[in-house]
């Protein structure tokens, strides 16, 4: 059934992987699909997926340049579907330890992680109030609430993306804003780690990787949430995951 209400996905890469899945599920549940990535034919890719409902669209962009930002944020305005939803799943997981790190290294994951999901923040939550409320969901990372090497920047990175979404949540849940952190801990079922390292994937075993159609869905549970019952953190880890 479409509901037209637009749902905005940041992040979104090839098809196997976490942001297509957004996509698709989102979709299908009705909505008319933005997805948002800096890889041009990936987003031209998107569009022409098949869906049972709603519909996609690729939007190519880079969400650490405010030029970018208030592009995308522009399309959208210049559609008749008001802004229901905001996932902002843009990472870089990269690992050194810390005396071999740069500051541009340093400062490349606090780009994505931080700086990006503030520039969209201040772009998504005043067009969700004014539609009448709505989610802005992050996707966060074990790294979000403890570090350790060589995961020292990436940890920061995440860690200030998670205490950015846990203040926007006090300040505009009264506004009619569900705004959730999904804490991934483990390794997602896609095409990063299942192509790149083949046999560490195989070695997981049968679920002992997340399913990324298995953590799409629980990204519309949390929107579809009521409000008297809103979550703030969902994590998310397969049974085999040892916490």
């Amino acid at each position: 059934m479409q509901k037209n209400e637009s749902v905005l996905i940041l992040g979104v890469g090839p098809e196997e992987g976490l942001g297509v899945a957004l996509c698709k599920t989102f979709a299908n549940a009705g909505y008319d699909v933005f997805g948002c990535g800096r890889n041009k034919e990936n987003m031209k890719a998107l569009g022409a997926m098949k869906v049972n409902a709603g519909s996609l669209t690729g939007i190519a962009a880079d969400v650490t340049q405010i030029e970018d930002v208030k592009k995308i944020f522009s399309e959208l305005d210049n559609t008749d579907q008001g802004l229901c939803s905001v996932i902002y799943n843009a990472g870089n997981n990269n690992a050194k330890p810390f005396l071999e790190m740069d500051l541009p290294f340093f400062q490349d994951l606090w780009e994505v992680c931080a700086k990006g999901a503030f520039l969209i923040s201040q772009e998504a939550i005043p067009r969700l109030i004014d539609n009448g409320g709505g989610s802005l969901i992050f996707t966060g990372a074990t790294a979000s609430l403890r570090s350790r090497p060589p995961f020292t920047a990436f940890a920061a990175a995440k860690s200030a993306e998670r205490s950015l979404a846990q203040g926007l949540a006090k300040e505009f849940g009264g506004q009619g804003v569900h705004v959730a952190n999904v804490i991934i801990d483990g390794i997602i079922d896609g095409d990063k780690v299942n192509l790149r390292f083949p046999e560490f994937a195989a070695s997981k075993g049968e679920d002992g990787k997340l399913n990324i159609n298995h953590i799409a869905e629980n990204f519309l549970m949390l929107h579809d949430q009521k409000k008297s019952t809103w979550s703030f953190e969902l994590d998310l880890r397969p049974w085999s995951e040892s916490w």
